[in-house]
Order: C-alpha cells, then sequence, then structure tokens
C-alpha cells in the first residue's frame, strides 16, 4: 500500500465518522426540539468534530508524513557520515594504543638494560666484597700471628727498675696521692696508664702491689654514662669484682674506681674523682 491509497482511506474513514455524527445528531434534533437542547447537541457535535480531527492529524502525522519525509539519499549519506565518523574515531584510538605501545616497548628495554647494568655491577660489588672478606681474614690471621711473637718477645722481656712484671705487662705503684686525672697523667708520663685489670689472677696480683689499708686509682669509669662502666680503652667491665653494695654512687658523684686493698685477692669501689690517692700504672 502506497502513501496515496492511506491518505484516501483515512480521508473515507473520516467523512463516514463525520456522516454518521451528523445523522445522529439530526435524529436527536427531531426527537428534542427544544432549543437549549440543541445547544447542548452543537456543542457536543463541535467536540466531537475537533477530537477526530486531531486525531487524523496525530495518525497522519505518525504513519504518513515522518515515513514519507525521510530522503533514502538523505540517510544514506547521515549513514555514510556516521560510519565515517566512528571509523576515524577507531583509526584514532588504534594509532593512540599504537602509539603508546611502541613507547612501553622502548621504555621497557631501557629497563632491561637498566637490569643488566645493576646486575653486573651487583656482580662486580659482590666480588670486591669477597676478596675484601678474603683480605680481612688473612689481615686477621696475620694480626694474631704477630699479636702472638709480640706477646712472647714482652714475655721475655725484663721491666725496668721499680716496675714488676705479670704476664706480658708491667706494673708501678705511684708515690704520690692525687685524684684519679692527675694519676692518670702522671702513668702517661711514665709510658703507661691506669691498670686494666682482666682476670682473677691479675687482680690478684695488683692487689698485692699494695700495702695493706691502701686503695689506689684503677684505670675504670662511669663519667660519660651513670652506672656504665667502662675501662679506658672502651672495653666494657665483664669480669668485675666490687664490693657488696658497690658501685653505689653516692650522691651521684663517684665516677671513677679504686682497687681496695684487702686479703684474698682485693675488691673494687667506687669513689669521687676528686679523692687523692695512690695509683697503679700499667705497661
Amino acid at each position: 500500500m502506497d502513501l496515496m491509497e492511506i491518505e484516501d482511506d483515512t480521508y473515507i474513514n473520516t467523512n463516514l465518522t463525520m456522516e454518521r455524527l451528523i445523522s445522529k445528531v439530526d435524529f436527536q434534533r427531531r426527537k428534542q426540539p427544544s432549543r437549549c437542547r440543541r445547544k447542548s447537541v452543537c456543542l457536543g457535535l463541535l467536540c466531537v468534530v475537533l477530537l477526530a480531527g486531531n486525531i487524523g492529524q496525530i495518525i497522519y502525522y505518525e504513519i504518513i508524513s515522518r515515513p514519507a519525509s525521510v530522503d533514502p539519499a538523505q540517510a544514506s549519506y547521515t549513514l555514510e557520515k556516521l560510519n565515517n565518523t566512528q571509523e576515524n574515531r577507531l583509526q584514532r584510538s588504534y594509532d593512540a594504543l599504537t602509539a603508546e605501545k611502541k613507547q612501553l616497548e622502548t621504555s621497557y628495554k631501557l629497563l632491561w638494560k637498566d637490569k643488566e647494568k645493576f646486575q653486573n655491577s651487583y656482580k662486580i660489588v659482590k666480588s670486591e666484597k669477597e676478596q675484601l672478606q678474603t683480605n680481612y681474614s688473612s689481615l686477621a690471621t696475620s694480626q694474631e700471628q704477630l699479636q702472638k711473637k709480640i706477646d712472647k718477645v714482652r714475655r721475655n722481656m725484663v721491666c725496668q727498675t721499680g716496675w714488676r712484671k705479670f704476664d706480658i705487662s708491667c706494673y708501678l705503684v705511684t708515690t704520690l696521692e692525687k685524684n684519679w686525672t692527675l694519676s692518670r697523667q702522671d702513668c702517661i708520663a711514665k709510658g703507661a696508664d691506669l691498670a686494666i685489670i682482666d682476670s682473677r689472677e691479675e687482680q690478684v696480683f695488683v692487689n698485692g702491689l699494695l700495702k695493706s689499708g691502701y686503695n689506689a686509682w684503677i684505670g675504670l669509669s662511669d663519667s660519660l654514662e651513670e652506672g656504665t662502666w667502662v675501662w679506658l680503652d672502651g672495653t666494657p667491665v665483664t669480669i668485675a669484682y666490687w664490693q657488696p653494695g658497690q658501685p653505689n654512687s653516692f650522691n651521684r658523684n663517684q665516677d671513677c674506681g679504686e682497687i681496695v686493698q684487702k686479703e684474698g685477692g682485693g675488691e673494687w669501689n667506687d669513689d669521687g674523682c676528686f679523692a687523692e690517692q695512690l695509683g697503679i700504672c700499667e705497661k
């Protein structure tokens, strides 16, 4: 069915509807001749006509006019334009992804080269570390052997007059009573330092150097950190011979260590570094 046939059918149906309505109105007019009733019928008829006209326009626009207004050539052009636009958009996306892929490949190659360079550097550093470790072990062994030779020589060495020998060291009790600092200076002037006691045997030996009732400074202090006692060479105290209840840091002013002469080996005590007493030198 073409557009003209649809239009004719719509027109015929509209005319038939109008004729039926007019006939119905005439019938009602004859049946009820009242003037008021005639006005009501006319108004109703007018509404029906307007409604029918609107329905006809809607049907014509939706079914006839819109499809007829579409130009096949225009539709084909529009469709082709849309396809071209979509194709261009896809091509741009593809080009962007391709460029990004190339960039990623370049970055990957650079990272791979960096990785290989770092691996080579790591191997070199590891090899150098192993070589240094080997050299260190060799030096440590040589040092140990050299120290044994030195100790052997020192054991056979005779101490100077007035000094007493124990193991590989020589000891001297100072003759003047001074504070801890000055006593140490006296020892340093003699090429020695305040004694560092490493064993029970050395403790007994040093105690035997003192006369009964005498105390003497040794190379022990907690002046750097209260309560942390260390020897003059910086080593911590591992073997201690403190008197019972010592060190007590009386009045928090006792930072220097002394040996108290006593039968059986003597004991240690903390005292004020300002106190004046003898000192025991070791070299």
